[in-house]
């Protein structure tokens, strides 16, 4: 370490010591407004400028790769790359709360902690587009592959993508949490004072009592993440003066697919990448590392569930589906569930809505409905699960109310009993994917004759056809406009018992 950086390491820790302090003394606001001051420049020489423009701007990354590299590649290469893009949800919810120069600072140190992340693992950022960032690994110039055959090089791009968008996650959640092991102690100066200003900023928000009730306790920035694998073309791209090493490709393509698809909180891989783990022995690694520090009931979680096998339909691409896993990457994240629906009880009526949303969007992961319904008995909010199934499946509760002797009470008591909630939302989803994947009619060709026997056959062709489509879309319409909402009604509706009944109770104590 030279001088310079020696004097830029005190500096950052005597920063991180007034950060601290300032911490324990409630004054972040004080701190952020410290750090966001700048004067404004005075007008340099222009070779001092350029300078500063290269240093700036030139990804160093790319730089140091070309250097040991020892040439720029004039042409384009064919070769195994894995490509992750990560994208923030809902930006525009937190930004809502912070001014121009803060947003600025957030997403400056946010990114910051990617890129650690990133460059740690040996990956390259690609670029950055307002709220996404595009990496990946592999490549001509990458000096861990670039000497590999690829029968070698594509297991290990394999897992160092997959380990990476798993610690993106990671460090996702411990920013989210206001955790101090958030900042790197052994980054760059530079990029540990953008983590530490970022982290100040959501510490603020975190610790603001005005903002509590505004601000969800459990979701501040959350992302989502997709990644796959293949062969690429990689090389310089643009026009002159203008120029990017990068890479186009399938497997870009199917990495955006898979970000814009993936579950908050999870990673969406293709289906190629998953093939590749699977010889690697990385999924039992994984499930291992993911049982080991989950607290409660992702302790029980199974290889299948945290590696989701699912379709992903693309509606602007004709509905056309992709195979995919959906990848877990939270050990909590039932727990996290559980608090974050039993904080919106508390709210009353207000958090009702969020509460359905929260139960819809997760219907599909066991373990998480698992956890819902164990906090409904445990807060004695009585769910119909009885009314629910027999909307789903009328003629077997037909059958259960008859082996019960047409005992209505006793039917209800073993649906209770025996019916999981997870189970009914089973029941629902596979509705909803029969009607996802209904064949459509096919339009049958018809030979030519004459003009009129032609034109007969076809009129017929496209009315039979139409009238196959009408059967069809009043099937999907009516378990998208009536079967769905009517079944979270009966769960919203036990949700206002429940509010109803606790009000009634605490105003008569207040009588009292």
């Amino acid at each position: 370490m030279n001088k310079e950086e020696e004097e830029e390491e005190v500096n950052i820790n005597e920063f991180l010591d007034v950060a601290i302090e300032k911490s324990t003394e409630n004054h972040q606001n004080e701190l952020i407004k410290e750090l966001a001051i700048e004067a404004v420049p005075e007008k340099i020489e222009t070779e001092t400028l350029k300078k500063q423009i290269a240093d700036i701007f030139i990804n160093k990354q790319l730089e140091s790769a070309l250097l040991e590299y020892g040439s720029i590649p004039q042409g384009s290469a064919e070769t195994i790359v894995g490509v992750g893009f990560l994208d923030i949800v809902d930006y525009s919810y937190i930004s809502s709360w912070l001014s121009p120069r803060e947003n600025q600072i957030f997403l400056n140190g946010l990114y910051s902690a990617f890129y650690y992340v990133l460059k740690k693992r040996g990956g390259f950022l690609n670029k950055i587009s307002g709220d996404s960032m595009m990496f990946h690994f592999g490549g001509i110039i990458d000096p861990l592959t670039r000497n590999l055959k690829q029968e070698e090089a594509e297991p290990l791009i394999a897992r160092l993508l997959f380990q990476t968008c798993i610690e993106l996650q990671e460090s996702c959640r411990l920013f989210n949490r206001a955790d101090e092991d958030f900042i790197p102690q052994n980054a760059e100066p530079g990029i540990r004072k953008a983590i530490t200003q970022a982290f100040l900023i959501m510490k603020n928000l975190r610790e603001n009592l005005s903002l509590i009730t505004t601000i969800d306790a459990m979701f501040q920035v959350r992302i989502r993440i997709g990644a796959s694998l293949g062969e690429v073309c990689i090389g310089n791209f643009g026009p002159e003066g203008a120029r990017q090493f990068d890479i186009i490709g399938n497997p870009v393509i199917e990495a955006r697919r898979m970000e814009s698809t993936a579950p908050v909180d999870c990673i969406r891989i293709t289906s190629h990448l998953m093939d590749v783990l699977k010889t690697t022995n990385l999924m039992e690694q994984y499930l291992y590392y993911f049982r080991s520090k989950a607290s409660g009931f992702y302790q029980l979680i199974e290889m299948k569930e945290l590696f989701l096998r699912k379709d992903v339909t693309v509606h602007e691409k004709r509905n056309a589906r992709f195979e995919s896993y959906a990848v877990q990457a939270n050990p909590d994240l039932p727990e996290d569930i559980w608090r974050y629906i039993e904080a919106h009880i508390e709210m009353g009526e207000q958090g009702i809505e969020t509460i359905i949303d929260t139960i819809k969007y997760y219907r599909g992961n066991r373990l998480v409905i698992e956890a819902v319904e164990e906090l409904f008995r445990e807060r004695d909010i009585q769910l119909r699960k009885a009314d629910i199934f027999k909307l789903l499946a009328p003629q077997h509760y037909k059958k259960i109310l008859d082996d019960h002797s047409g005992n209505k009470q006793s039917a209800e008591t073993y649906i209770n009993e025996n019916i999981s909630l997870y189970k009914l939302f089973s029941l629902l989803s596979s509705y909803q994917d029969h009607w996802k994947k209904a064949d459509l009619p096919e339009q049958s060709i018809c030979s030519f004759d004459t003009y009129d026997d032609w034109i007969t056959k076809q009129m017929n062709t496209i009315e039979t056809f139409h009238q196959e489509m009408r059967k069809i879309n009043e099937r999907k319409l009516y378990f998208e406009e009536i079967l769905m909402p009517a079944i979270f009604l009966h769960i919203e509706g036990s949700l206002r018992e429940h509010i109803k009944h606790i009000n009634a109770v605490f105003k008569s104590s207040d009588c009292a």
